[in-house]
C-alpha cells in the first residue's frame, strides 16, 4: 500500500480524471506527461513503446516535451538506439523487462554521476541496486558499462546526459506497453517518486486499452474474411504469445484445450523455430507492436481425410461432401456455387441435407461438429 497525503492524494485524483476521461480513440500520453512535467517542476517529459521484431526492434510511438530537437528527431534517435535485438539498451531489455523494473517507479542518478558514482540508483547500497533492477552482481557491471557507453551516447546527442531521472517501465505481463519518464537536473524526492509508483496502474490501465483499441484496427473485415477464406486454422498473435484473433478452425482448436498448440504459439511469436506444420508471418501496423498470422498448414491436408470418413459415417452424397469442404473452409453459399458452378438455391438445399444428416441445426453447429467428430 502506498501511503499519501492529501496533496498528493488530490495530485493524484487529477492525474488519474486525465487517463479515465480522455477520449477512447484518443492517445492520453501527451496530456499526463504534460501534467507530470508541471506537478514535478520537470524540465523533460518522455513515452515511448517498443515494437520487438524478429530482426530489430523499433520505437513504435514516442511522445517527448522540453527537447530543443523537434519531436521526430527524438523519435529516430530513440529508434535507433533500441534496434538490435538481443542487445538491451539503457538499464532494461525492451524486450522483457526485468520483473524487478515491471510498473515500479525507478529514480536514476544522471549520466554525468553515474559514471562518477559507478551506479545509477541513489541512496542506496551497492548491493541492493542490483536487487532493485532484478540483476545479479556480474550482470549488473555488464550492464552498467552498457548504459554508460551506447546509451550515454543516446543521452548525449539527446543532451540529457546532465538529468536524472524519474521513469516507469509500464508492462503487461513480460510485455512494454510503454516507458514513461521525467528529466532535471535536479534529484527527485521520495514524494515525487512515490506519486509516480501510485499513478503507474493507472497508466498501465490506459495503456492496455490503446493497445487493444490499436488490435482492433489490425483486424480489419479484410484480413478477418482472408483469415476465414485459408481453409485452415489460423490464429493472429501478439509478440508475447497472447491469441488477439482466430478463425473459426483456430477458435475451435484453442477451445479444445490443445495446450501444445499453445505453447507453440507463444514460442513462435518469441522466435524460436516451431516443430510440426505450423508457419508465422509478421504483421506490421504504425504504431502496433509486432503480432503474427500463424497458420496451421496440416490442417488442409487433415480436413480432406476427415471430410471422407465422416462422407461414409453420415452416409453425403458426392456433391454433399464436395459442398461439406468449401463451408468448413469458411466459404459462403454463394461462393460455393460459383465454385461448384450451380446456383446458390441449389447449394442451400444440399446445406439442409447436410445439417439433417450431420444432425445439427446450424452451419457453426456444423463446423463445429466437424472438428470435434474423433
Amino acid at each position: 500500500m502506498i501511503r499519501l497525503n492529501s496533496e498528493e492524494q488530490g495530485l493524484l485524483a487529477d492525474l488519474e480524471v486525465l487517463l479515465a476521461e480522455a477520449e477512447p480513440s484518443a492517445e492520453s500520453l501527451p496530456s499526463v506527461l504534460g501534467a507530470l512535467r508541471e506537478v514535478m517542476k520537470a524540465e523533460r517529459a518522455v513515452a515511448y513503446g517498443v515494437d520487438v521484431g524478429p530482426e530489430r526492434n523499433n520505437a513504435s510511438y514516442s511522445h517527448c516535451l522540453g527537447f530543443t530537437l523537434p519531436g521526430p528527431v527524438v523519435h529516430g534517435v530513440l529508434d535507433g538506439s533500441i534496434s538490435a535485438v538481443g542487445d538491451p539498451w539503457g538499464w532494461f531489455d525492451p524486450a522483457r523487462p526485468e520483473p524487478a523494473q515491471r510498473n515500479r517507479a525507478l529514480h536514476f542518478r544522471s549520466l554525468t554521476e553515474t559514471e562518477a558514482q559507478r551506479m545509477p540508483l541513489p541512496d542506496l547500497p551497492a548491493g541492493e541496486v542490483g536487487r532493485r533492477l532484478g540483476l545479479s552482481e556480474g550482470e549488473l557491471e555488464t550492464v552498467r558499462e552498457r548504459a554508460l557507453t551506447r546509451s550515454g551516447a543516446v543521452f548525449r546527442q539527446l543532451g540529457v546526459e546532465r538529468m536524472a531521472w524519474l521513469r516507469t517501465l509500464v508492462c503487461e505481463g513480460p510485455a512494454l506497453l510503454g516507458w514513461v519518464g521525467l528529466g532535471r537536473e535536479e534529484p527527485f524526492t521520495e514524494r515525487e517518486q512515490r506519486l509516480l509508483q501510485a499513478l503507474t496502474p493507472s497508466i498501465q490501465r490506459r495503456l492496455q486499452m490503446e493497445t487493444r483499441l490499436r488490435e482492433s484496427g489490425l483486424l480489419s473485415t479484410a484480413l478477418e474474411v482472408a483469415m476465414e477464406a485459408l481453409g485452415r486454422a489460423a490464429w493472429v498473435v501478439s509478440a508475447s504469445g497472447r491469441v488477439v484473433h482466430a478463425n473459426s478452425a483456430g477458435r475451435l482448436r484453442l477451445e479444445r484445450g490443445e495446450q501444445e498448440l499453445v505453447e507453440q504459439l507463444k514460442r513462435g511469436a518469441q522466435g524460436i523455430p516451431c516443430s510440426g506444420p505450423l508457419t508465422l508471418t509478421p504483421l506490421r501496423t504504425p504504431g502496433l507492436p509486432s503480432h503474427y498470422l500463424a497458420i496451421d498448414t496440416g490442417t488442409a491436408s487433415s480436413a480432406a481425410a476427415r471430410v471422407q470418413a465422416l462422407s461414409a459415417r453420415w452416409s453425403l452424397t458426392a456433391r454433399e461432401s464436395e459442398v461439406l469442404t468449401h463451408i468448413v473452409q469458411g466459404e459462403t453459399n454463394k461462393a460455393i456455387a460459383a465454385r461448384l458452378g450451380c446456383a446458390e438455391r441449389t447449394v442451400e438445399v444440399h446445406v439442409t441435407h447436410l445439417l439433417s444428416k450431420a444432425q445439427v441445426e446450424s452451419r457453426s453447429a456444423l463446423i463445429a461438429r466437424f472438428f470435434q467428430t474423433s
